[in-house]
């Protein structure tokens, strides 16, 4: 192993780590905190090297897209995996060094209206709603209609709207934009129902 990007790794309190031109893997404490928990943490690097050709010979970077478990009771958390290709001054691979970082979330819209990136939240921040109104919250949250809701949950339309009904009331509002202001306003607007989110390791971009 290299021993300069070794304690380069170390001096880090980022989780990462790097591979070898044997494809050898090391990671920083971090990092084996993330990638040794679980045998979903362990398809990281699987994905990796079924990739690692396109990095090696295409030398081009890659990053994933990974939702992993936190813990005991614990909601599970995406994670953005980036992946580097290293080469020497005579343009031979190295390996590849790579980092994990908290997924981060930003629609168009928010852009627009000036907003930064930022971690969704996957534990119910407040029992203001049911399980189920928590669904179509969200989900109404991303401008989904009621029959759109009532198709992705799986319910009848008219079952979506006593549900929408019951949030309003609950929130004290009375049309859409009203409900939009009131979850900013409580810091609810960034809570993602953990069932939504899509299991395993998927590659974002090579």
């Amino acid at each position: 192993m290299n021993s300069s990007i070794t304690q380069f790794c170390q001096s880090l309190t980022i989780p990462c780590g790097f591979t070898d031109a044997e494809s050898e893997v090391y990671t920083n404490a971090a990092m084996t905190d993330i990638l040794g928990m679980t045998v979903e943490s362990s398809q990281v690097m699987d994905v990796f090297h079924e990739h690692e050709k396109v990095v090696r010979h295409e030398k081009l970077p890659l990053s994933l897209l990974s939702t992993l478990p936190t813990g005991y009771k614990e909601p599970p958390q995406p994670w953005r995996f980036d992946f580097f290709p290293r080469f020497d001054e005579k343009n031979v691979y190295q390996g590849t060094f790579f980092y994990a970082q908290p997924f981060l979330f930003l629609s168009l819209l928010e852009y627009i209206e000036g907003e930064s990136p930022y971690p969704v939240m996957l534990s119910q921040p407040k029992e203001i709603f049911t399980d189920r109104e928590w669904d179509v919250l969200f989900l109404s949250l991303q401008r989904l209609s009621c029959k759109e809701i009532a198709k992705w949950l799986d319910i009848a339309v008219k079952t979506a709207e006593v549900h929408l009904s019951n949030i309003y009331s609950k929130a004290d509002v009375h049309h859409a934009n009203q409900l939009r202001l009131f979850c900013r306003e409580k810091g609810i607007n960034r809570y993602l129902p953990p069932k939504f989110l899509p299991s395993g390791s998927h590659v974002i971009s090579v």
